[in-house]
């Protein structure tokens, strides 16, 4: 039944409109498909606030799905950002829809800043695991995924500085350890830089295997050793929350004020 018209237009009564709750498909001035449960064809789309701000979700259900915004030409994709495959955000474009360059790839999972400093007079002989941690979600650390950790230090050493070692840990286990090298004496605030690389040779389970490798070394303190010392691969379970964290250690308490502060940690997912 319709209502009495309006401007010469019938209108439907409230009663008759179907529910959209759990409705199979909406489509606006085209129809819905298997696919596209929302299909709208129009020359712009408004998605308006409430007196507040307003977001637009787009929900993937696992790491490995794609959330993300297509652009085409003639139904073919030309760009596309997102979630690609990844929990990494790609920006890509692509020529003919079936070949993609990737453009952006924002990878870093956290960057901390900290003051946390190792005294040799107090900690020689022992590691001082830093403050700062980052704590990697339980199955990222699945098969050929790789990360990057840079630890930014400033060190000042006195006249006769111990050896000085730098470790990386994922939860209990050392995972890549440099040799312990002597920083140059008489230096002061000067800045050092070492990172490691760490790829999983193994799917995520109890006891999964992982690589860790030195990619560089500090500079400007004295010369480490350009490559891990500890045997390969170690063992982690990467099935659970991995707390990532760097330490250093000074052999012993040397002379003078002997002090390395973690200024800096980057850590970023490589694919």
């Amino acid at each position: 039944m319709m209502a009495p018209p309006r401007g010469g237009h019938p209108v439907a009564l409230l009663s008759e409109v179907p529910s959209l709750q759990n409705a199979p498909g909406v489509g606006v001035n085209t129809s819905f498909d298997v696919t596209n449960k929302l299909a709208v064809k129009s020359s712009a789309v408004l998605f308006d606030n409430i007196g507040h701000g307003v977001q637009f979700k787009v929900n993937k259900s696992a790491d490995t799905d794609t959330a993300s915004l297509l652009y085409q030409t003639g139904y073919s994709g030309r760009a596309e950002m997102g979630l690609c495959g990844d929990d990494n955000f790609h920006l890509k474009t692509s020529a003919d829809g079936s070949t993609w360059i990737d453009g952006i790839v924002q990878r870093t999972l956290s960057i901390q800043n900290s003051g946390d400093v190792n005294d040799s007079s107090s900690g020689a002989g022992l590691d001082h695991d830093y403050s700062l941690a980052f704590s990697i979600p339980p199955n990222f650390l699945r098969a050929g995924r790789a990360i990057r950790v840079s630890a930014h230090y400033r060190v000042t050493v006195g006249s006769a500085p111990p050896l000085l070692t730098h470790k990386i840990k994922l939860g209990s286990v050392i995972v890549g350890q440099t040799g312990g090298y002597t920083p140059n004496p008489g230096e002061t605030n000067v800045q050092a830089a070492v990172s490691w690389l760490i790829q999983a040779i193994a799917d995520p389970s109890g006891a999964s295997g992982i690589e860790c490798a030195l990619s560089s070394i500090p500079s400007g303190v004295g010369s480490a050793t350009n490559t891990s010392v500890t045997p390969m691969p170690v063992l982690v379970p990467t099935n659970g929350v991995l707390a990532l964290e760097v330490s250093t250690l000074w052999a012993s308490a040397g002379t003078g004020v002997n002090q390395i502060k973690l200024s800096q940690l980057i850590i970023e997912a490589l694919n």
